[in-house]
């Protein structure tokens, strides 16, 4: 809701009133195996459409990983491409982020339901890097923002974002595959993202300098991530 009525609308589109019942399709299309089953005049059904199982909460989740890494390769396309000043690449980013919303959704209502290859003492710290995962999805909803508004070169930043890019890799790697040495390795690309950032920063400034901030509250995000998948090898 917030984006169509306000981000879109601050970018100069006009904004169509909907129906109680289109609105309320908008809400349902945001979740997995959700559907309007029936409606009328002044009422509408709304039901879970088959069981969720163990195997789709992996492949959701996975997923969510594989929209990510989507999210990056698209924003570097475009800054290399000098596509901005579209506001369709802001729109097509709130796009690809609702799927990160929905998988995060999904693998929620999955976990509060069924058995799972997780074991109940660790949830709390997969649910909380669900949440995280989907706090980064917004952080490319406003990257997005930031190419719509401007047509000047971005390419400053680009550096970072693709230094970012392979930080968050390790995380994914050692997400699947927990090893020690992986870890270490990741502490160690924290303090160079870190550096690289305040090098940049010095450089850049409007639209440049926003990104850039963006992007690093993305390895901030991910470092945390990290941290939780520590706790769920080591707890």
């Amino acid at each position: 809701y917030y984006t169509t009525q306000f981000d879109y609308a601050n970018l100069g589109e006009k904004v169509p009133k909907k129906t109680a019942l289109a609105m309320l399709q908008s809400v349902v299309d945001r979740f997995l195996n959700i559907a309007i089953i029936n409606s009328g005049k002044d009422y509408c059904i709304i039901r879970e459409m088959g069981e969720p199982t163990a195997k789709e909460f992996d492949n959701s989740l996975r997923r969510i990983f594989l929209v990510i890494f989507q999210m990056f390769d698209r924003i570097i396309e475009v800054i290399k491409e000098n596509e901005t000043g579209n506001k369709g690449i802001c729109k097509e980013l709130h796009t690809i982020d609702l799927n990160i919303d929905k998988f995060v959704d999904y693998c929620c209502r999955i976990m509060n339901r069924i058995e799972t290859s997780i074991p109940e003492n660790k949830k709390s710290l997969l649910f909380s890097t669900l949440f995280i995962l989907e706090l980064i999805g917004d952080e490319f909803k406003y990257i997005g923002k930031h190419l719509a508004v401007t047509k000047k070169t971005l390419k400053d930043v680009l550096p970072l974002i693709e230094r970012v890019r392979e930080y968050f890799e390790i995380y994914y790697q050692l997400f699947y595959k927990f090893e020690r040495i992986k870890a270490v390795d990741l502490g160690k690309n924290d303090v160079e993202v870190y550096n690289k950032y305040f090098e940049i920063k010095k450089k850049v400034n409007g639209e440049s300098k926003s990104i850039a901030r963006h992007v690093m509250l993305i390895s901030k995000l991910t470092l945390v991530l990290a941290e939780l998948r520590i706790e769920m090898e080591m707890g």
